[in-house]
């Protein structure tokens, strides 16, 4: 019986461990600094997270010509990424272009999708290594 006992512990034991390491393959903040960059044509790297406030991630960009500090919103609804400028409104009129991700390449890749307003539609793909 202590036999069984201990078997049951250590399989529910690995199970929870198994679990619990799942992690996801890109963290949001990875996903709105590449999906920013891309809808403002600029390189992933150089979108930095300033700070987070509940589910809203603030982004910044500085312009290496005049070092102006540009500022958006960027927050993850399921796979879709809704963003505003700061100071401005959120995309989600339904006029609004619409962006979503999806991660790809078992897991290595990250790709941005852009639904414009057209019917026409842009995709992006990144690999992890030039995301993060």
């Amino acid at each position: 019986m202590l036999f069984v006992s201990r078997l049951i512990a250590f399989t529910m034991l690995s199970a929870s461990i198994s679990l619990a390491s799942a992690a996801p393959f890109f963290e949001v903040e990875a996903i709105c600094r590449t999906a920013i960059a891309t809808i403002m044509g600029r390189d992933p790297k150089n979108m930095q997270v300033a700070r987070t406030v509940g589910d809203i991630l603030f982004l910044t960009y500085v312009r290496p010509m005049d070092n102006f500090v540009w500022t958006y919103r960027c927050r993850i609804e399921g796979n879709r990424v809704v963003w505003a400028t700061e100071p401005g409104r959120w995309r989600e009129d339904p006029k609004d272009e619409k962006v979503f991700f999806e991660v790809v390449g078992a897991g290595k890749q990250l790709r941005i999708i852009e639904n414009h307003s057209d019917g026409s539609s842009t995709k992006q793909l990144f690999d992890r290594d030039t995301i993060l």
